[in-house]
């Protein structure tokens, strides 16, 4: 049996697995234990709203409908920051960002892998609650993290085709 794990879901995941309109139980049951806990952040929250509205253009009601679907059947607890200054975690996320994209432009990549500010702030939520390990379906976010010593997983969505909802 799988040891209990706190598991930060990125909004990427999330996003993906919606859109792509994989069964939301069926990839939970696959990638965790029954007594991991999913976490996100508020931010996480935030841009899937965005994301889900402006770049996918579903309506409030549908945008609504569609997280309460990803919470619920993922069981997506929060993470309550309240008052506890996170700023030292931004900077070390800011700094390990920066390595990365000094690093990459180093080797002559074509794409360099850069987090913006609200990854910056969903990998320090992560950090200051001690995540044992983060999901993504972002390379730069993946990167970031792999350099900060967490562990972390890329998920690449088209391996959950098969999980496809069918009606």
């Amino acid at each position: 049996m799988k040891e209990y794990q706190k598991i930060g879901i990125d909004t990427s995941v999330l996003i993906n697995l919606i859109i792509k309109d994989i069964d939301l139980f069926k990839f939970k049951e696959r990638e965790f234990s029954i007594n991991d806990s999913i976490y996100y952040t508020m931010r996480t929250k935030y841009e899937f709203n965005g994301v889900i509205l402006n770049k996918y253009g579903f309506n409030k009601k549908e945008k609504n409908k569609l997280w309460r679907r990803a919470k619920n059947s993922l069981g997506l607890m929060p993470i309550r920051i309240g008052k506890r200054n996170i700023s030292s975690y931004l900077e070390k996320v800011r700094e390990a960002n920066a390595l990365l994209v000094e690093r990459e432009r180093a080797v002559k990549y074509s794409a360099i892998y850069k987090i913006g500010k609200e990854d910056i702030e969903i990998i320090a939520n992560f950090l200051k609650v001690n995540i044992t390990e983060i999901y993504t379906s972002d390379r730069a976010f993946y990167e970031t993290c792999k350099i900060l010593g967490l562990k972390s997983k890329l998920i690449r969505i088209p391996e959950y085709s098969g999980m496809i909802k069918r009606l």
